[in-house]
């Protein structure tokens, strides 16, 4: 399980988005496998993003763990207001949103790890120390599938 906790709550979050989404409005099918595909990029990009050729090039958990920096992509996300530009539709909507929830989502389980995640600083963390990385990787998944199903049936 270890090391896999961040694809499955990404994908989770990205399915619970979905649903919520496709419940709304209607969107259907296509609003739902693109959130997963959303949900679960997000969920692994602050750690992805951080290396190139499997070399960090920034240091872990600082810029792509900053909370702020999640919280106003979602504040941007949220604001989108007007047709889309070149005619995209729902999809791209609902894969931005995953994405950036999806995000949030693997801070929130970075969180409770003893190098924890930067909310006012980049290179200034705050740690729950709750737990090791991958200790609680299935308590989480289990708790987040239930969150993310319970959330998606609500319209």
């Amino acid at each position: 399980m270890h090391r896999i906790g961040h694809h499955i709550t990404g994908a989770l979050t990205g399915l619970g988005v979905g649903m919520h989404l496709s419940s709304q409005d209607g969107a259907g099918f296509s609003v739902l496998g693109i959130s997963v595909l959303g949900g679960w990029y997000g969920g692994v990009f602050p750690d992805a993003f951080e290396k190139i050729w499997g070399m960090y090039w920034i240091q872990h958990r600082t810029v792509t763990h900053w909370v702020p920096l999640w919280l106003a992509a979602l504040v941007a996300v949220l604001t989108m207001t007007g047709p889309l530009p070149f005619g995209l539709g729902p999809e791209i909507f609902a894969a931005l949103l995953a994405f950036v929830l999806g995000g949030l989502t693997h801070l929130l389980f970075d969180w409770p790890n003893p190098t924890g995640i930067p909310f006012i600083h980049p290179w200034c963390r705050h740690s729950l120390n709750w737990w090791r990385s991958g200790e609680a990787d299935l308590l989480c998944v289990l708790v987040w599938g239930a969150a993310m199903v319970g959330f998606g049936t609500t319209a």
